[in-house]
């Protein structure tokens, strides 16, 4: 009867964690989904305004870019197309476009290489 019991009590148990296991799956799930989307709409976010920056006069846009941080600065610079980039880091001053010019040179350096 005791084993009976015991069998009976695990199957249970097993019952419960296959059912907890698939809430944690779809929670999972729901997450993964939201955070895509979150994603997105970071990825738009930051697209659009490159484009903002890429339309805007190079003098003004230099100006702007002169006070960003340089890392700030290097994200978006890195994302222009080379004309619109090059036209912004030559209305910065030397020393902005220089900690631009290091970090856009360095973002991928620590990449494996096969």
């Amino acid at each position: 009867m005791a084993l009976k019991d015991r069998l009976a009590a695990l199957a249970l148990a097993d019952q419960a964690i296959e059912i907890r296991l698939a809430k944690l799956a779809e929670a999972e799930a729901s997450l993964n989904e939201t955070l895509a989307r979150a994603d997105g709409a970071a990825e738009a976010d930051l697209t659009r305004l490159t484009e903002v920056y890429q339309t805007m006069k190079p003098k003004d846009a230099a100006a702007l870019f002169s006070t960003m941080a340089p890392e700030f600065a290097s994200g978006f610079l890195g994302r222009m197309r080379p004309d619109s980039a090059a036209a912004i880091l030559s209305g910065m001053t030397p020393e902005s476009a220089y900690a631009v010019s290091a970090l856009l040179a360095g973002r991928n350096a620590n990449v494996p290489k096969n």
